[in-house]
């Protein structure tokens, strides 16, 4: 048995710059520009989900997204307001968004030199019979960039967007 030495996390947390856009999964492409256009949050990972890979044409209501965000309050606190205002704009879909934090994350343990792991993800909200309908995810994907527009404002340029007029 070969006993593996101590892992290297000098390359977890990527300069925005270094970052393959175009290798991330369309619908989630302009929301991690705009996570990784401020120093306080970063991305590890992310996935539109089985229905936008074809996996599972049923499963319209899930995405995930890897963050660190630094260990301080003022960053927990303002992943915590961003969900909480993309879920407000999202209103009463079905679908929620919640920021987890995680003891473990794929990379390794869940702090990397004052970076705190989380994990992004939506459920659906009502039980039973009620379902949420096509492609609710992208309404809340959409509703998680209107808040971080509204909470920290861009340029549209960053996005790929053209800018808002006045």
């Amino acid at each position: 048995m070969v006993k593996r030495g101590m892992v290297d996390y000098g390359g977890i947390i990527l300069d925005p710059n270094e970052i393959s856009y175009e290798e991330i999964d369309p619908p989630l492409r302009s929301l991690i520009r705009l996570i990784n256009s401020r120093p306080w949050i970063r991305t590890y990972g992310c996935c539109a989900g089985r229905a936008h890979h074809g996996e599972d044409p049923g499963d319209e209501r899930s995405f995930f997204i890897g963050l660190f965000v630094q260990g301080d309050n003022a960053g927990i606190s303002r992943v915590r307001s961003w969900v909480d205002e993309a879920n407000r704009i999202n209103g009463s879909t079905g679908l929620r968004t919640e920021a987890e934090r995680l003891h473990k994350h794929p990379l390794g343990q869940g702090s990397v030199d004052g970076w705190v792991a989380y994990r992004l993800t939506s459920h659906q909200t009502r039980k039973g019979r009620v379902v949420v309908g096509p492609q609710a995810y992208l309404r809340m994907i959409r509703s998680l960039e209107a808040a971080w527009d509204r909470l920290w404002p861009v340029s549209g340029q960053l996005c790929g967007r053209s800018p808002k007029r006045k």
